[in-house]
């Protein structure tokens, strides 16, 4: 039986990766998107032919990540594992000059999110159901001038963490930590970078897939640093 994936973020530059990933290791893939799906992702819908679909979903709402799950379990009859690409960034800011807006959107996109979306998928998924979350290294290190956003994905972590906990022998959750990304966005916001040591979306995408695959069974609970040459 086809396992299915939720990816939320499904059509932007990480997740359509992730994605792509899933769809060529078999899965069914259920996407919610805000606004239309993209060129991306109608091309991949067009290569796996009814494997991939997408429909309208605010997951920033209460009940948008209810939604999308029921959403994909109305599709596809389950729901296996829900990748969170979904989420925010916000820096620039020392944390006397971090204003209180931006503290709260950086939780809110990052770790509420995040929350909702475990609360709405782990009482639909079986035992061997995953979460995968995309945390960062700034969770870990280097929080200097963008502090908000570095406690959310720490924060993230601790969420991951618990899921864990709670789930022992059922639904395991685990996340991965990149470094900076190799996007066209992340080269045309630093233009003097080494774009070599970044870390291709594609790359992240295998660790996602293997960490809601079945080879990762006795993994759970784990940060996993995706860093590449950086």
């Amino acid at each position: 039986m086809e396992r299915v994936a939720l990816v939320t973020g499904g059509a932007g530059n990480l997740g359509l990766a992730v994605t792509a990933a899933f769809l060529d290791a078999g899965w069914r893939v259920a996407v919610p998107v805000h606004g239309g799906p993209g060129d991306g992702l109608t091309e991949l819908a067009s290569r796996h032919e009814g494997r991939v679909t997408w429909f309208a979903a605010d997951l920033s709402a209460d009940d948008g990540a209810e939604q999308a799950v029921a959403q994909t379990v109305d599709w596809a009859g389950r729901i296996d594992a829900a990748v969170h690409t979904m989420g925010g960034y916000a820096g620039g800011h020392s944390i006397p000059e971090t204003p209180v807006e931006v503290w709260d959107r950086m939780m809110s996109m990052n770790l509420r999110s995040s929350f909702l979306l475990a609360r709405a998928a782990i009482p639909r998924m079986g035992k061997g159901g995953a979460l995968v979350f995309v945390a960062s290294r700034a969770a870990v290190s280097g929080r200097k001038d963008h502090a908000a956003y570095a406690v959310s994905k720490a924060a993230l972590l601790t969420l991951t963490e618990a899921i864990a906990e709670e789930n022992l022998g059922g639904v395991r959750a685990n996340a991965v930590l990149p470094g900076t990304i190799d996007t066209p966005a992340n080269r045309a916001a630093m233009p003097g970078a080494d774009f070599s040591s970044w870390t291709p979306p594609e790359e992240i995408a295998r660790v996602v897939l293997f960490l809601a695959s079945q080879e990762s069974a006795p993994v759970s609970g784990a940060a996993v640093p995706v860093y590449g040459q950086s």
